[in-house]
């Protein structure tokens, strides 16, 4: 910033700005994931309706993610030369046009290349966010204003397929995702109504590859290595829970219907609600602390589904989802808060590691699945979870100092 100009400080909660900020990026993040889950329930739709295999259809999801991995590193690098609001806004507007011409195509192969394009721009928003918040929002209210952020993620997830395979019965997939390019198109409207000019991001003006070798510095940090590290095993965890669930419950002696099995997912509502009491604990407690004892929900959750009675089972999806929630929007805001330049590679860094976490989570644990059933899925989860708790991320806070 120009010394020459009046002090602008960080926004709190107690300022308009931080609330149209916390507003508009909760509206993009809720359109953001409910696009990129709500093709999960249809998929046996999609089997039928262009005569594909069931993995075939499953492209309609991992085409997404791999091009949002992809998406999250280029466009992360770009939010932190180029700057971060008109990326969300170009993100929003590329998200939403691929959405309503979906409807229009009349091969699979060619709504597969859609989801590819989409996935990469719905990255826009995650990988440019988290660092937008780093910098605008006050370093003490961060955690609130993250939390507020994840769990609009997590109420996304659970809109789009809830909402998606709704819809879908009472219309057809089109007309599904006609309705969620309106709402699209509104949300877009809001988002650049509401969210403030950036005012601290200062445009880099160092060569290109002077300027990438910054971001990737970040990879050379042991403790963003190990948040990033966090993120990847967090997300297996409860990628791994979620898709075997389904096959969990189909067996016996359950025997669930597929639309009973569909009503799991509103266990995701208590996912919404714990990160922002989690944010307003992690004021006073610290964000490592807070974390850490999400991480002893996340346990307790896994433990619980591992259990006969279908009524622990489906106590341990909340109790999951809230410790999942509570700990991935910590570890977030942790890898913000220390990060002091390439905010937005920095957070990259963290959703490539999260996303890469829902491709092994939910393909390379098929094997546990179908060798040791629901036992093996859960005995995996909890190890992974040891293994997160004794991981190093309380030796260093962004002062410098511990954060225990």
């Amino acid at each position: 910033m120009d010394s020459s100009q009046p002090a602008i400080k960080p926004y709190t909660p107690d300022e308009s700005g931080f609330w149209r900020i916390t507003l508009a990026l909760m509206l993009a993040s809720l359109l953001v994931f409910s696009t990129l889950y709500v093709f999960q329930p249809l998929l046996p739709i999609f089997v039928n309706e262009f005569q594909v295999s069931a993995t075939e259809s499953s492209f309609l999801m991992s085409a997404a993610v791999i091009a949002m991995v992809v998406g999250l590193f280029i466009l992360g690098f770009a939010a932190d030369r180029y700057g971060r609001l008109r990326l969300m806004q170009l993100s929003l507007g590329v998200t939403v046009l691929l959405l309503a011409a979906m409807p229009f195509t009349s091969s699979f192969e060619w709504l597969v290349v859609l989801r590819l394009l989409q996935g990469f721009f719905l990255a826009g928003i995650p990988a440019a966010a988290m660092g937008y918040l780093g910098e605008e929002v006050d370093p003490n209210h961060l955690g609130l204003a993250m939390t507020l952020y994840i769990s609009s993620n997590a109420l996304g997830g659970m809109g789009g397929r809830v909402a998606g395979g709704y819809l879908t019965d009472v219309f057809d997939w089109e007309k599904t995702l006609f309705i969620l390019s309106a709402f699209g198109v509104a949300a877009a409207l809001l988002f650049l109504l509401l969210l403030p000019s950036e005012r601290y991001f200062t445009k880099g003006d160092q060569p290109l590859r002077e300027d990438f070798r910054g971001m990737l510095v970040h990879l050379k940090d042991r403790y963003m290595l190990v948040l990033f590290l966090m993120g990847l095993l967090l997300q297996i965890v409860f990628t791994a829970i979620w898709t075997y669930i389904p096959f969990h419950l189909q067996s016996d002696p359950y025997q669930w219907p597929l639309k009973w099995i569909s009503f799991t997912y509103f266990a995701y509502v208590l996912g919404v609600l714990a990160p922002p009491l989690a944010g307003r604990l992690s004021n006073h407690f610290g964000l490592t602390k807070v974390m850490f004892s999400g991480l002893f929900i996340l346990i307790a959750g896994a433990g619980f589904t591992a259990l006969q009675p279908v009524s622990w089972i489906m106590a341990g999806l909340g109790v999951l989802c809230s410790g999942f929630f509570i700990a991935h929007s910590m570890a977030a805001a942790l890898v913000s808060k220390s990060a002091d330049h390439h905010r937005s590679g920095a957070s990259s860094f963290y959703l490539i590691s999260y996303y890469v976490g829902v491709a092994v989570g939910s393909t390379a644990v098929g094997t546990l699945w179908e060798t040791w059933g629901w036992p093996g899925v859960i005995s995996t989860a909890l190890v992974f979870i040891l293994i997160i708790i004794s991981l190093p991320v309380f030796k260093r806070n962004s002062g410098g100092g511990e954060e225990v």
